[in-house]
């Protein structure tokens, strides 16, 4: 005898499926501050990993290059990343403001339609949705995601410019 017709059933899943994500944002949120707090301690080793991360992610879209991916896209990648080192220059100052933050803004985004075009049109190989999601975490937002989430270190710096009087 089915008393709802499958209705509790689905519900329930429903419900489990909305917990599960909640459980999951929980856990992705813990896991940023416990991020942001080693790259507050530990400022030189979180820019000497974002230099061999921005280096790796390079030489990977050289590795997709000769694999066959389009070169336009893969210089695109390698361009942008090209960005996202110059913005390591003054790590760990970064200012929102400088023309160097404002270009890996942007090549950001180019980067991230670039590449989901590619996928998305069917240009490229089929990758299932976990395997996109893969590639953009690796290829897209590595290097991006690692300064967001060093971003507040800037604020926990002490000053190096020579102090200045006090004006009257």
């Amino acid at each position: 005898m089915q008393l709802f017709f499958g209705w509790l059933a689905w519900l329930l899943t429903v419900l489990g499926g909305y917990l599960a994500v909640l459980g999951a944002v929980l856990c992705l949120s813990c896991g940023l501050y416990y991020a942001a707090e080693l790259a507050e301690e530990y400022s030189v080793l979180t820019g000497k990993l974002l230099r061999y991360a921005t280096q790796g992610v390079v030489a990977g879209h050289v590795l997709l290059w000769l694999d066959g991916f389009p070169f336009g896209r893969c210089l695109t990648g390698m361009m942008c990343h090209g960005a996202y080192a110059w913005l390591l220059n003054d790590y760990p100052r970064l200012e929102l403001s400088s023309p160097a933050f404002i270009l890996a803004i942007l090549a950001f985004l180019l980067s991230h339609y670039s590449w989901f075009t590619f996928l998305a049109s069917g240009e490229g190989p089929f990758l299932p949705f976990v395997n996109s999601l893969g590639f953009f975490a690796v290829f897209v937002w590595l290097v991006p995601f690692s300064l967001f989430v060093s971003l507040s270190i800037n604020d926990n710096e002490l000053p190096l410019g020579a102090p200045q009087a006090p004006r009257s």
